[in-house]
């Protein structure tokens, strides 16, 4: 296959900005396969029109490829959809450009054929963007079929055909270059760059709509291609990461092989990362060794604190657990917060009051609250939904574009009102839709802008924890 011109875009928008992580390591494996890769950022871009413009006159190239993270900000509260925005933005490169476009990414990959009929892009690509946009040229350029394209979402005979997903094989991908996307930019106005050290998760959440996306087995990248990386990133003055992994220990063991890697690459004092991690197996080994090797702070998807419904949700810990978790991160001196899924069915005053009590009682740095469960298509939740019809609790067509919720009724009328009654004036809670620094929905959140703005750097629940607490910012370390 000869080589060729890719231009990758960047579609999303919100602020703070969010580093587009996937078009950083597509366009790695790109260059690797000797095509040429250019970026339209549309992020940075104050006239798409003009951005485009730009794009389009250093020549025309022989796919636009799109990604698109996120089909909306995941927030009942708002409910805010960014299906039109990506529509926006393939009439806008219509304009300029008559060649194939392509879709992929996250949000994309969940409902392919909806949006690809909504924003009339000619093929997309479910799960993984590398295996896929190679082979995809080769046949755009007569080479095999169309068919034979892993992920591929074409038309064939008047209607949407989906080839089975592809997944790349990270241990013979070097993800590590980081070269495509203006990171520098990203973390000072970010406030943090995302790695991956694996895709896929074998949890069995039921809402959950990572491993639909990406797999149920993890593939793991191995701890030198992410200890490569993070030299890149520290090369264009980044030295505080977000593991972007849906839980950094799971496996427990690669997660302790990556901290002992970036332990003997000596980079543990030079930076700075947050993660997510599920609340088992968090052994006390692994703790200290990620205290050691530069972390500061993890997530956890705690979700309730009543151990019926954590069942109800195919979670595999219990409040015992958490009990443990917080003990062994305290130890270890990592801040920690418990995140909390609400409202899913199943879910009583009874059961939110005894989760609330539990994480008081537990005293973890922070709290996030998230009342109403998105649905997403594929995912267990949405099967049990739709064998359960008649259910009033849903909010919204999990079978069309808009973003549809769960909320258990038996939360009456205010459950917003009775969330904030239990929680009284605890200011370690980050509750929905009250504001100020308490606004739990990071989209177009002015309060995280102006802290990164003067300086504040790391996940978005530390540094509405440090301003909460009146602390400075996290200073630089290289």
């Amino acid at each position: 296959m000869p080589p060729a011109t890719i231009l990758l875009v960047n579609t999303n928008r919100m602020r703070p900005p969010i580093a587009p992580l996937a078009l950083d390591y597509l366009g790695a494996a790109l260059r690797v396969e000797g095509h040429q890769v250019r970026l339209l950022d549309l992020c940075w871009a104050e006239d798409a029109n003009r951005a485009a413009c730009r794009a389009f006159a250093e020549g025309r190239p022989d796919l636009v490829a799109l990604t698109f993270r996120n089909t909306d900000d995941c927030y009942f509260a708002s409910r805010a959809s960014f299906v039109d925005v990506l529509r926006a933005d393939i009439d806008l490169i219509r304009q300029h450009y008559d060649g194939p476009i392509v879709v992929g990414g996250c949000g994309f990959s969940l409902m392919p054929t909806l949006l690809l009929d909504h924003a009339g892009a000619d093929y997309g690509v479910r799960s993984d963007g590398e295996p896929a946009l190679g082979p995809l040229l080769d046949a755009l350029q007569g080479g095999p079929l169309l068919a034979q394209v892993p992920g591929l979402v074409y038309r064939h005979d008047g209607a949407w055909r989906k080839n089975p997903p592809g997944r790349a094989v990270l241990e013979r991908l070097s993800l590590a270059a980081r070269d495509v996307v203006d990171n520098r930019a990203y973390f000072a106005q970010g406030g943090q760059v995302g790695i991956e050290t694996k895709r896929g998760c074998p949890g069995r959440c039921i809402y959950c709509a990572d491993p639909v996306v990406k797999g149920h087995t993890p593939r793991l990248r191995p701890p030198a291609d992410v200890v490569a990386e993070i030299r890149c990133l520290l090369a264009q003055g980044v030295d505080c990461l977000h593991l972007c992994d849906s839980e950094f220990n799971l496996p427990e063991a690669h997660a302790i092989a990556v901290c002992q890697a970036i332990l003997g690459a000596g980079l543990q004092d030079r930076v700075r990362w947050y993660t997510y991690a599920a609340p088992v197996p968090f052994s006390r080994e692994l703790a200290a060794l990620m205290r050691r090797a530069g972390c500061v702070g993890v997530n956890f998807g705690a979700d309730s604190g009543n151990d019926r419904m954590l069942a109800a949700l195919g979670r595999d810990h219990r409040a015992r657990d958490l009990a443990e978790t917080a003990r062994v991160c305290r130890q270890a001196g990592l801040v920690f917060m418990y995140d909390l899924l609400l409202g899913a069915p199943g879910e009583t005053p009874q059961s939110v009051a005894e989760t609330i009590a539990l994480m008081k009682h537990l005293s973890p740095d922070r709290v996030g609250i998230s009342l109403g469960v998105r649905v997403y298509p594929g995912t267990r939740l949405a099967r049990q939904l739709a064998a359960s019809p008649g259910d009033c609790g849903l909010i919204g067509n999990p079978a069309s574009l808009e973003p549809s919720f769960y909320l258990s009724p038996a939360l009456g009328p205010d459950a917003a009102g009775l969330v904030r009654d239990l929680v009284g004036d605890d200011a370690r809670f980050f509750l929905p839709a009250i504001g100020g620094t308490q606004d739990y929905n990071y989209n177009d959140n002015a309060v995280l802008v102006h802290a990164i703005a003067a300086g504040h750097r790391g996940a978005y629940w530390d540094i509405l924890r440090r301003l909460q607490a009146g602390l400075p910012p996290l200073s630089h370390l290289g």
